[in-house]
């Protein structure tokens, strides 16, 4: 299953012309003003794969949380409206997450600057296979928001009750956090197949104390988590460290 968040021709062309062919393609109106309501009904019509959903604004996580809960495919992977994916890239990831019987299949992104410059983004690289105490140690410590260049098996999502919290921002650390203090087994590969648009009016890169008490939000969702899942002693100083870097030092 692919879940898109809102609605880009770029986007969802770049995932119709993917060579693997047997997904749903989830397209999430979030209460769009401008014509994504049409668009994404359009090639609802024009595809069968494709599902349109339209719903309320209510933010990134509520229609990444919504896409997810109709989901009906074996992975998910979760693309956003501006970014587009290179035409192997599910069917790559499917087949070594498949490999690996993994939780979470990762890849590695390309990110396109506006001033036309470009940078890869990897994932920390801790090998495929079990997750040991030090591998999750090491992931939580490193790791990076870069949710769209991996596949999630669904049933795990599902047990884990894992979501993108009521934040604002920060959201994606949080649901990644949470992500790899439960993954069992992953898959890693270092191709580059997403293609990451940088916007400089991104809510990314806007500053204040609006957004710092968001994240404290959003990584308090992680602490509640770990604290659910009785993780909260064995990975306490780990997850102290990841506050520290992504609320209180960024």
């Amino acid at each position: 299953s692919n879940i898109v968040y809102s609605a880009d021709s770029r986007c969802i062309d770049s995932v119709i012309a993917q060579s693997f062919e047997d997904y749903e393609l989830i397209l999430v109106d979030d209460g769009s003003p401008d014509k994504c309501p049409q668009i994404i009904d359009e090639y609802a019509k024009s595809d069968k794969r494709v599902v349109a959903i339209h719903q309320p604004n209510g933010g990134y996580g509520v229609a990444v949380n919504h896409g997810i809960s109709v989901a009906t495919g074996e992975y998910i992977g979760i693309i956003e409206s501006d970014d587009w994916i290179e035409p192997n890239m599910m069917q790559t990831l499917y087949d070594t997450a498949i490999e690996y019987q993994a939780d979470i299949c990762s890849s590695a992104a390309i990110l396109d600057f506006p001033n036309g410059s470009h940078t890869t983004m990897l994932n920390p690289h801790v090998g495929s296979g079990p997750i040991t105490s030090n591998k999750r140690k090491y992931l939580l410590r490193h790791y990076i928001s870069n949710f769209t260049t991996m596949l999630f098996r669904r049933d795990w999502l599902n047990t884990y009750q894992l979501q993108f919290p009521q934040a604002s921002s920060a959201e994606d650390s949080s649901f990644m956090g949470q992500c790899y203090l439960v993954a069992n087994n992953i898959a890693q590969l270092d191709d580059i197949f997403y293609h990451y648009v940088i916007h400089s009016t991104s809510i990314s890169h806007r500053k204040g104390i609006f957004r710092g008490k968001e994240k404290h939000k959003a990584f308090t969702a992680l602490f509640d988590f770990a604290r659910r899942n009785q993780l909260m002693r064995q990975y306490r100083w780990t997850l102290y460290c990841i506050y520290l870097k992504k609320v209180v030092i960024s």
